[in-house]
């Protein structure tokens, strides 16, 4: 090649170079967007043990704390300046903090992490329909000044605190009063420009508030249905594309197993990440989807998700997602801190002297959350989906304090976790087995009494049947609640592979070993919630005389809290060997990678 070819060949890489340049296409770096993903805090302010994976087992670790939490934060904010916090429902509920204060104790340090946007979750709804709509809904004037005139006349408790963020719900529309009926609760869907990117962000929030109880729901429409919720995941993202947005999440509240599900089912290309919550569920491994979009959840307050996300040419070109431990090699925000020691004071004091803001509900704190109840000689958790160690403990002794046959007590997520006196923990401490009143809180942050109700064999065992279908079914929008239920006093035998209504095989009286009849008359103890119609107990219908338990000391019905509280003072809750058997063997948590079956259980042929 001649010199004068040489030239004009380099001239004219020269020029496509320099086309390229001006085009902005040849040596430009992809921008990054960093979403920080913060799900069901479930109202935990300060560190506290927590039980994780380690190996094919198990291990107690310290984990969470706000203070730990901002300090997280700052770091990821700091590697990448384009970051979105997101904070993704059950916030303001879950503790004896919120309990007391309508959550308002938890708002102030949530504000302070600086959250983008947000979801609520199902537990957020759980302080009542004026509550609900003080924290969350755009009110005019007149609205406020009536809801809370309202609010102060059935429990005084001042003002409701409010997120200082914007908070999404695509899936809740009003249907009272009438002059909002049929608009959006909350806003579905909203934009924010990072970077240089459109971002778009569809909200969805829990779809079970209706079944926890009907008086939460109040004025309010909650969608239904898998199809229906693969529609409106898909009208907000076409619509969101169409106003130029290059990043598409959904951040969702229906939990792991639906979420899963609807990246499925939506169309190709329309969303790049779900952001899951409610189910609590630690996903180190994003799940990959026939639409192309991710499925994350990062766990409860005890982790941070970080997703980086990159655009190139206003295309999606990566997604990186990394699970973060809010664990003791973190330094405690000082800030952060002091606004949690603020929130925190008034139940440290000796006598907080604190009544519950409901008027259908007695409950008063009287001695600080940090007291020791009791101790128990066994490891007590709800982390088993079937048959959790603190259940069956708790209906065992709840049967005793009722004298009935048996007992129920909600399958809840929430609990704190009692490890075994004896097993190193890592602060270079042995667990003793104390129970803190704070930890009875965290077992139970509801408010509720308990009291006595027959029903017939026939009758348990389809509560029990329909139970392990809310749990476990392979169709997952059937699936509603927490974990499985806790019953007391007998063996059961199960095949989980079965159909619907016949997972059952056997259900025995421990003591006598007989078979539990359709026909025999059960009596059951068991929770009785405010507002609850005649023959309910736990949620279920078809008992009957339905009577509240006495408290000797004041003559008035056992809450919830005063009785465990009671039964742990006279050493009478104990840890109870395995309850239920399942035959398909099928391997739960920690064997299995989450604690809830990612896609329930389908039915194997026999």
């Amino acid at each position: 090649m001649t010199s004068k070819a040489k030239r004009q060949n380099i001239r004219r890489l020269c020029l496509v170079l320099a086309t390229q340049l001006m085009m902005g296409s040849a040596w430009a770096k992809p921008t990054s967007i960093t979403f920080i993903h913060f799900n069901d805090l479930h109202a935990h302010l300060v560190p506290h043990w927590d039980k994780v994976r380690a190996g094919q087992g198990t291990e107690i670790v310290m984990r969470g704390g706000l203070a730990r939490t901002a300090t997280l934060i700052q770091q990821i904010r700091n590697s990448n300046p384009n970051s979105i916090l997101m904070n993704i429902g059950d916030t303001y509920h879950g503790g004896v903090e919120a309990l007391f204060t309508n959550g308002n104790a938890i708002v102030d340090p949530v504000n302070a992490l600086g959250v983008d946007v947000g979801v609520p979750g199902n537990w957020d709804f759980a302080y009542g329909p004026i509550v609900t709509r003080l924290r969350y809904a755009e009110l005019n004037g007149v609205e406020t000044g009536l809801l809370s005139l309202v609010q102060d006349s059935m429990a005084p408790t001042g003002e409701i605190k409010r997120p200082n963020f914007p908070n999404l719900a695509a899936n809740v529309t009003y249907t009272m009063p009438f002059w909002k009926a049929g608009k959006s609760f909350l806003p579905p869907a909203m934009i924010k420009e990072v970077g240089g990117i459109k971002i778009g962000f569809i909200g969805i929030t829990s779809d079970i508030v209706p079944r926890m109880h009907k008086a939460l729901a109040l004025g309010l429409s909650f969608l239904d249905g898998e199809d229906n919720y693969r529609a409106l995941i898909e009208q907000h993202a076409k619509a969101l594309r169409a106003e130029g947005v290059q990043i598409v999440v959904v951040m969702s509240e229906l939990g792991l197993q639906k979420n899963y599900q609807l990246a499925q089912v939506v169309a190709p290309g329309l969303v790049d990440v779900l952001f899951s919550a409610h189910t609590h569920e630690a996903v180190f491994v994003p799940l990959k989807s026939k639409s192309g979009a991710l499925v994350v959840e990062a766990g409860n307050d005890g982790y941070v998700g970080r997703m980086d996300v990159a655009v190139e040419n206003g295309k999606v070109v990566s997604r990186r997602w990394k699970l973060l431990a809010v664990d003791q090699s973190l330094q405690e925000n000082p800030e952060m801190k002091a606004l949690v020691e603020k929130a925190r004071a008034p139940f440290l004091v000796e006598h907080p002297n604190l009544t519950l803001p409901s008027i259908v509900q007695g409950q008063t704190l009287d001695k600080p959350i940090s007291s020791v109840l009791g101790y128990v000689d066994g490891a007590l958790d709800r982390r088993n989906v079937l048959d959790s160690t603190f259940n069956s403990a708790f209906a065992e002794a709840l049967r005793n304090a009722g004298g009935t046959q048996t007992a129920l007590t909600p399958g809840f997520r929430f609990d704190s976790i009692i490890a075994e006196p004896g097993v190193p923990l890592e602060d270079n401490t042995v667990a003793k087995g104390a129970i803190t009143l704070e930890d009875a809180y965290r077992f139970f942050p509801v408010s509720y009494t308990i009291g006595t109700a027959s029903i017939t064999g026939a009758g348990m065992r389809t509560i029990m049947e329909q139970n392990l279908d809310d749990v476990f079914a392979p169709e997952v929008f059937r699936q509603s609640g927490g974990w499985a239920d806790g019953w007391a006093g007998l063996q059961l035998t199960v095949d989980l592979t079965r159909n619907k209504g016949e997972r059952i095989q056997s259900l025995v009286w421990k003591d006598s070993g007989n078979a539990v009849t359709s026909a025999e008359k059960i009596t059951v103890t068991g929770c009785i919630r405010p507002m609850d119609e005649t023959g309910v107990l736990c949620s279920y219908s078809g008992f009957e005389s339905v009577l509240p338990i006495k408290n000797p000391s004041t003559g008035k019905p056992w809450t919830v809290i005063d009785l465990l509280a009671n039964m742990l003072e006279k050493g009478q809750l104990k840890p109870v060997k395995k309850q239920v058997t399942d035959l398909s063997q099928t391997a739960l948590w920690p064997a299995a990678p989450y604690v809830q079956p990612l896609s329930g259980i389908r039915h194997k042929q026999k």
